[in-house]
């Protein structure tokens, strides 16, 4: 949980002890119940417990399930899970005490655009390896979702609420609907909006109240590897009915109709995580894991290979028939405006004569886009997105880097963001990176005070330099 507190308002708990555990303030508040910060008076440490809801317990049967389930959460522990440490009960309610993860949630990063592509593979690889460890042990999440994961301070994922997904289910209650001849899609389409109300990360048949395994929690993994690559949830639509027809029926959109330059084995990948029949997904997530790993590798080394022409040419298709209708009108007056512009140059100018200043033209678009100040200027600004970054400077197109500590993680992610950048580059020399984390204060003193500085760390409470 994220340990910073969302309001300043006393809680009536605050101050309290439940059980072993004293509650020392709010850490937030969802569907799933009040989530406190508290102390573990028995080992002396900072914990986080989630009390929930009576209305989730109220059935004796439900409850004794539930904790029965909880329990078995407790049991698995794994370095990308946040564990479970106890299930217990308080005047009728039931609380969970649990790892206090430090961090913010992978919605947070997508949202504030923090997340480059191998951090993305990196958070993919490490929930795919703590779901197998769950699996293994006959554990689903069931709500797999980039606000159920935390990204550490120091660069990790931890999966959240493993154990407490599956009390909202609402398979049960819907069968026995359908019994009494009531109308089952609407049923669970309208619990689902209004107990999970996190439709677009959840696979068909949980759409479908059919039955789930592990499979199911790939195809949620798969919808966050999408979101955190691109930006977008891929069946995300105006309303939950529309977004849980699309997760049970539509194709899924290639990663290209997003992020034309994205590695073909990612959309690999994707597409069969985001399979709509579970047996033609991975078969379990080690699988998974060992395909992510892979592909990281691959784009670390600059040998991930982009999209052909022919694949592009597809996707733009694509992308043409998922356009609205009043989308195609749009294009329909653009390429009529085109057309007629075209016509009335060559009605009275020759086409040859316009084919030099047109090559002109491009040239210089090209120049003036992609030209190496330009690509400077996008390496910085996705490398200062790197929380372990101190300072970037440049001097004759040589880069310097300085960064907290050596990790060979964080010089892949650098040299990546390089490379990417000198791809695109149409004219003049390419950018060379030099990373430094043994810098003395005299050498940071003189790196700062002289020219080419385009980036410094802000401290604390201060905005960085730009």
């Amino acid at each position: 949980m994220d340990p910073r507190p969302q309001t300043v308002v006393l809680h009536p708990l605050v101050g309290k002890t439940l059980g072993a555990y004293r509650i020392d303030g709010v850490l937030g508040q969802g569907g799933m119940g009040i989530v406190y910060r508290a102390h573990d008076l028995k080992l002396q440490r900072p914990v986080a417990v989630k009390l929930l809801p009576p209305e989730l317990t109220a059935d004796p049967e439900r409850r004794k399930r539930f904790l029965l389930e909880a329990r078995a959460a407790a049991r698995v522990t794994h370095p990308a899970i946040a564990q479970v440490y106890d299930v217990g009960e308080h005047e009728g309610i039931i609380f969970i005490a649990m790892e206090l993860v430090e961090g913010r949630t992978v919605a947070a990063l997508v949202q504030s655009k923090e997340l480059d592509l191998l951090g993305a593979i990196d958070i993919a690889i490490e929930v795919a390896e703590g779901l197998a460890r769950a699996h293994e042990m006959g554990i689903v999440h069931r709500d797999v979702k980039p606000a159920n994961v935390i990204v550490t301070r120091d660069g990790h994922a931890k999966i959240l609420d493993f154990g407490l997904a599956k009390l909202t289910d609402p398979t049960e209650s819907t069968l026995t609907a359908a019994a009494a001849g009531v109308d089952v899609s609407t049923m669970t389409q309208t619990q689902i909006g209004a107990v999970k109300g996190t439709p677009a990360y959840m696979s068909p048949e949980q759409i479908k109240a059919g039955p789930v395994d592990a499979r199911s929690d790939l195809f949620s993994l798969g919808v966050m590897l999408f979101e955190m690559a691109t930006g977008e949830v891929p069946f995300r639509r105006e309303t939950p009915v529309e977004t849980m027809h699309a997760v049970a029926f539509e194709d899924t959109p290639s990663i290209h109709t997003r992020q034309p330059n994205l590695p073909v084995d990612l959309q690999r990948i994707l597409a069969r995580c985001l399979q709509k029949r579970p047996e033609d997904r991975y078969p379990n997530a080690r699988q998974l894991a060992q395909e992510l790993r892979q592909l990281r590798r691959h784009t670390e080394s600059g040998r991930a290979r982009p999209p052909s022409l022919q694949e592009r040419v597809s996707d733009a298709v694509t992308r043409l028939r998922q356009l609205k209708p009043s989308q195609y009108a749009w294009l329909v007056g653009a390429l009529g405006a085109t057309a007629a512009g075209v016509y009335l140059l060559a009605s009275n100018v020759s086409l040859g004569s316009l084919v030099f200043p047109a090559i002109v033209g491009l040239l210089a678009y090209r120049h003036f886009r992609h030209h190496s100040q330009r690509m400077l200027e996008l390496f910085v600004r996705k490398v200062a997105r790197v929380p372990e970054v101190r300072v970037i400077a440049c001097q004759d197109r040589r880069i310097t880097v300085v960064v907290d500590r050596a990790v060979s993680q964080l010089y892949g992610r650098i040299h990546t963001q390089l490379n990417e950048c000198n791809r695109k580059l149409f004219y003049g020399q390419p950018l060379s990176v030099a990373i430094r984390h043994d810098l003395t204060d005299a050498e940071l003193r003189q790196l700062l005070s002289g020219p080419g500085v385009h980036y410094v760390r802000a401290e604390p409470g201060q905005e960085p330099v730009r």
